[in-house]
């Protein structure tokens, strides 16, 4: 797949959840609260200012997806953000788990211009009920009595994360959701959160695999950059820049939004995804990772068929980083142009119970 450029924006607006899910680590997020309507619009604020250096130097816009960590539905000023997004020119999304998705709630967001509704309902049953914590007849209904009040206004997308590693029961969910009349499905592989979640598969530094892909990029003169943390912007309920959306422990706060723009913490970015530290080396988002992932799963038998997929991942990895490469130049010699440079942090304020 040739890489695109694009630009998506996160804005949290918090990272507590009603959901239980294993294969979220919700333990490992050091602090969580609601983000209060002042830091929401200067998140909104600097996501406007930052269009504008997109479109110059790209011609690129940004989507903003109103999602994080957590349940966006338990931030009362959840529909008011959308509102807010819609009326500064942005397309807006809503990541949900449908349980809050009452009706109340549902026209608010309908109300608001919501675009996209993505809703992470990957079971049914019992299973739903024990894997996610919550009621499946309610989430469920809250879903498809959405989707009929939407009608052509609001696309909705079934969420698949593929926790059980099982196509099976993957396709098994699609056939359920479309019976009941959904079309539109984003599926996902289990994540390690940058490490915060334990997944057996994703050890990456104790697989010999790892270090035939660190050869396999010397080969190709490329020492790669992940593109999410450039393309895949992240704002945390607090206010602070993380460097993506992996941060689930929230290691690599990069600034305020009071403070900073997106454009001053570039460099910072760029220093973190090229040592890997503190949490590159650990995700499997992160191109050595990604490649040591095909080569154990494509690579070890030697055959002459399964090298056609190596060699697939290794050509996009080092597609995207030229792309990610073209990115940061022109962003860094407009930092220079402007003679944006990094300021001193504060506080901000939050809201807590």
């Amino acid at each position: 797949m040739k890489p695109e450029l694009f630009f998506n924006l996160d804005i949290e607006p918090t990272n507590r959840c009603n959901a239980h899910c294993y294969f979220c680590p919700r333990d490992q997020t050091p602090h969580q609260g609601l983000m209060s309507p002042e830091v929401f619009d200067k998140s909104l604020a600097r996501a406007v200012e930052f269009r504008e250096i997109t479109r110059e130097l790209f011609g690129a816009e940004i989507k903003v997806n109103l999602c994080g960590l957590g349940e966006p539905l338990l931030n009362r000023h959840t529909p008011e953000f959308a509102r807010k997004v819609r009326d500064a020119g942005f397309e807006c999304s809503v990541s949900t788990n449908g349980a809050l998705l009452d009706e109340r709630r549902a026209q608010a967001l309908l109300d608001a211009g919501v675009q996209a509704l993505e809703v992470n309902i990957g079971e049914e049953g019992a299973d739903y009920d024990e894997i996610y914590g919550l009621p499946f007849e309610k989430s469920s209904s809250n879903v498809v009595r959405f989707k009929e009040a939407a009608g052509d206004r609001c696309q909705v997308r079934i969420v698949l994360v593929d926790h059980r590693r099982d196509p099976a029961h993957i396709a098994k969910m699609a056939k359920f959701w479309r019976e009941r009349g959904f079309r539109q499905f984003l599926q996902f592989p289990i994540m390690n959160r940058a490490g915060a979640l334990f997944v057996d598969e994703m050890q990456y530094a104790s697989f010999p695999e790892a270090e035939r892909a660190r050869q396999m990029l010397e080969e190709r003169a490329v020492t790669p950059l992940c593109p999410a943390p450039f393309q895949l912007l992240f704002i945390g309920y607090d206010g602070q820049y993380y460097l993506c959306c992996s941060d689930w422990k929230k290691e690599v706060p990069l600034g305020s939004v009071f403070d900073e723009s997106f454009l001053s913490i570039t460099r910072q970015k760029l220093e973190h995804v090229s040592t890997r530290a503190p949490i590159c080396a650990s995700c499997n988002h992160d191109p050595l990772n990604r490649l040591t992932d095909e080569l154990r799963t494509n690579g070890q038998s030697g055959a002459d068929e399964d090298r056609p997929a190596v060699e697939t991942v290794l050509d996009e990895i080092v597609e995207w980083d030229a792309l990610t490469r073209r990115v940061l130049g022109a962003l860094e010699a407009r930092a220079h142009e402007t003679g944006t440079t990094l300021r001193a942090r504060r506080f901000i304020p939050v809201e807590v119970e």
